[in-house]
């Protein structure tokens, strides 16, 4: 009888040793319950975890603050109630051994009415976090851009795949939004205007960039809008990027180091002081190119692009005097390229051409918010941002003698000055007013030579500052418990040409029982160009003016309808058709240019005229599964035409009129290992879409220029073949007792789909020959937490 009792003690203590270690494998799970409109912290809310058996709960305490200590590692949904508020739910959030997760949760104080009110929780996830917003805007998350097949870790590339958004190249992150120019898009970090935020920015395309100088490792939820945007934001007509960064950790240090093809990066967050909840957050990152180029051949190398960025906040609460923070963006880039030396070798004119380029984009803002009692807060910022951009080229004669024929010095920096205060004068009223002042300063050279061989002309030679003044004011008003209106106005001044715009907004939305919406949204909104075209120094015949210093904005009617309706508690179908027309649009005198097709004419040197419009109507539709029972799916279509006219009153298609574009997604996620301890993850994007307007060639002058010329008088009146990219993700996470490591395949273009990158005529075959391949772009990264 002994034999059998040594088994079950034996047996015994392995499953007190295997529980031991499951119990290991948690994580904690804490944040703060705060009123959406106030800020104000909300205490005694309750907070549960309903994925777990038993549930694991906990009370919020007197500043709004909770705990759940041992939350097992994997996919939870979390439960948060308070006595007036509308239930929140929290689906499918990833728990970790590597990170804690910190929460701030924005509970919506309900409507009082007569009627019982029956509590449902709120599940919608992509809702923005920006209250005032009405139509076309939703939240994204970190984790969805590491996830999303082609979303490569950049916020750029992952709202690719939202509905009314296409995109250029493979190669590059560039926004296009419901047929409007990338150019055309406001980029906010922490409440500021910010310059475009990526690795060579505007080098194709003004707007664009190669990848986005903003680590996933520190951006937090953010918000994006695509139309009809609430009266805070100003100077865009196409959309918003309105990023925030996260908080580090204010309890416990962590740290990540991720080691890829694209980058290698190193961050750091954790708490500054005891008992302070003061915490610091930073990331930096190098190009992986960079720190491997000097083994590859010269001919090699010198095509390799280096660059690296660092992005941090620092989070300085206090008991009485509010919430300090200052956060910093600085990024660096270079690429040199050479000429082939060798004449016989030359086909296209890049052949012949070297140059050496230098990008910089930085930023350093100091952020204040008090809360009164509990009812309002006031949030001001002031901060520094700028850009900085050298290129110097030159080209090969057929004598071999190098020429110079490109140079571009162009330096901006501004200096932001913001404050706005949110009142919540009830529940159904909440009112956000402000103001924001740019003092632009700009150092502005630039040169090119028309023919190489003799010498350069100056396009723009100017040195000063200007101003930049916003002011706003915007209310949300529930006016009962289905119906509610969002209203605002705003005003912008702009110096340099003294003109000043009005700008009303105007939101409706009505819920139509439990889980449908329909909203109708208007918005006037406006934009500048970049500065350099204000600059431009143009030859009348009598010597050099500068009449674009007296051009207006362009400016945009938009009008947005929506419908939404929640099918099931996780999946959801968003119908927006929409309009917009555009006025006082920039364009050449009796000509059919117009500045709503600009790419990157750097030496712009023109008269502009505000007699130019457009308009861009289309449909979006979005039909979402969010990601509960390991699986999650999304299908977007766009349909949508986009036109303009220039002064001389015909109406063609704009550069960016593709037409439509369909998205795909799907992704499927598998928890393995004998401790449930292992998630492998599988993520699939299809793209279709139409192709790119083109310019017919006239290869008669072409032939005798030696050079693409094309048929002027025909803009985009071809268009190119329709295009099908499909991208792949697969991500393999593995949760050990005090770290956790990431493992991911990105592949971008995995059917090696061709893309035009432009023409060029072909000295030895005397055509002009399309510049066509594929660029298939694979990212294999490894990440450690701990």
């Amino acid at each position: 009888m002994r034999i059998p009792k040594i088994i079950l003690v034996i047996a015994l203590l392995h499953i007190i040793r295997y529980t031991a270690n499951a119990q290991e494998l948690t994580q904690v799970v804490r944040g703060q319950v705060i009123d959406i409109e106030s800020q104000t912290p909300l205490p005694f809310a309750s907070i549960a975890v309903i994925t777990t058996d038993p549930v694991l709960g906990a009370i919020t305490d007197d500043n709004g603050y909770f705990r759940l200590e041992e939350v097992p590692v994997g996919r939870h949904n979390i439960k948060v109630t308070y006595v007036g508020y509308e239930t929140q739910m929290i689906p499918e959030l990833m728990v970790s051994t590597g990170k804690e997760i910190v929460l701030t949760v924005k509970m919506k104080e309900q409507i009082s009415e007569l009627k019982e009110v029956v509590v449902k929780a709120n599940t919608q996830k992509d809702s923005p976090l920006n209250s005032m917003a009405t139509v076309s805007a939703r939240t994204f998350s970190v984790e969805e851009a590491r996830r999303y097949a082609g979303g490569w870790d950049d916020p750029g590339r992952l709202v690719s795949a939202f509905a009314g958004i296409t995109t250029d190249l493979s190669r590059d992150n560039t926004i296009i939004i419901r047929g409007n120019s990338p150019k055309g898009l406001l980029w906010r970090l922490e409440g500021i205007e910010i310059p475009n935020p990526n690795h060579f920015a505007n080098l194709t395309t003004f707007g664009g960039g190669g990848i986005s100088a903003l680590s996933a490792l520190v951006v937090g939820n953010s918000d994006f809008f695509t139309g009809a945007f609430p009266a805070e934001y100003g100077n865009a007509v196409s959309g918003v990027f309105d990023i925030k960064l996260r908080s580090g950790n204010n309890e416990r240090y962590e740290h990540a180091v991720q080691i890829g093809t694209i980058g290698i990066d190193v961050s750091s967050e954790g708490p500054l002081g005891k008992d302070t909840r003061a915490s610091y957050l930073f990331n930096y990152r190098y190009s992986t190119f960079g720190l491997i180029r000097s083994v590859f051949p010269e001919e090699v190398k010198d095509f390799m692009p280096v660059y690296q960025d660092l992005s941090f906040k620092i989070n300085l609460p206090t008991k009485k005097s509010g919430i300090f923070s200052i956060w910093g963006l600085a990024s660096d880039d270079s690429e040199d390229f050479t000429a082939e030396q060798d004449s016989s070798l030359w086909e296209m004119v890049d052949d012949r051409m070297d140059g050496k380029l230098m990008q910089r984009i930085g930023g350093l803002g100091f952020n204040h918010r008090y809360i009164f009692q509990k009812n309002a807060y006031l949030n001001t910022s002031l901060a520094a941002t700028g850009d900085y951009m050298k290129y110097k080229g030159g080209i090969l004669g057929y004598d071999l003698e190098r020429y110079e024929n490109e140079y571009i010095d162009v330096r901006n920096y501004k200096y932001t000055f913001t404050s706005v205060l949110n009142l919540k004068i009830s529940a159904k009223h909440t009112n956000r007013t402000g103001f924001i002042v740019d003092n632009m300063h700009y150092n502005t050279v630039l040169q090119h030579a028309p023919v190489y061989d003799q010498g350069l002309i100056s396009v723009a030679d100017e040195k000063g500052a200007s101003n930049l003044v916003q002011v706003f004011s915007q209310s949300k008003l529930n006016v009962t418990k289905r119906f509610s209106v969002n209203a605002g106005l705003r005003g912008q001044y702009f110096d340099l040409n003294n003109e000043f715009v009005i700008e009303p907004r105007l939101g409706m939305t009505h819920s139509i029982g439990k889980s449908q919406s329909i909203s109708l949204a208007y918005g006037k909104h406006s934009r500048l160009e970049p500065l350099t075209i204000y600059f431009a120094r143009v030859n009348d015949g009598t010597g050099i003016t500068q009449p674009n210093k007296d051009m207006k904005v362009t400016k945009a009617h938009h009008l947005v309808l929506a419908y939404d309706i929640g099918i099931t508690p996780d999946l959801r179908l968003k119908i927006e058709p929409y309009v917009q027309f555009l006025f006082d649009v920039p364009v050449i005198p009796d000509s059919n240019f117009s500045v709503l097709n600009m790419e990157a004419d750097w030496y712009f040197d023109k008269e502009l005229i505000n007699t130019g419009t457009g308009r861009n109507m289309g449909i979006d539709l979005t039909l979402e599964r969010f990601l509960q029972n390991g699986y999650y799916y999304l299908f977007t279509a766009s349909l949508f035409d986009s036109k303009y006219k220039g002064d001389d009153g015909i109406e063609r298609d704009t550069r960016y009129n593709t037409q439509y574009v369909f998205n795909l997604l799907y992704g499927k996620e598998w928890t393995v290992g004998k401790l449930n301890n292992k998630i492998l993850g599988v993520n699939v994007k299809v793209n279709f879409f139409g192709g790119k307007r083109a310019t017919p060639v006239n290869d008669i002058e072409s032939d005798i220029e030696q050079d693409v010329v094309y048929h002027y008088s025909q803009l985009y009146e071809d268009k190119e073949p329709d295009k099908l990219h499909v991208s792949a993700t697969i991500n393999y996470r593995i949760n050990k007792k005090n770290h956790s490591s990431i493992w991911a395949l990105q592949m971008v273009n995995l059917l090696f789909a061709k893309e035009n990158y432009g023409l060029y005529y072909n000295y030895k075959t005397r055509q002009v020959e399309c510049w066509e391949f594929a660029v298939f772009v694979p990212n294999i990264s490894y990440k450690i937490e701990f």
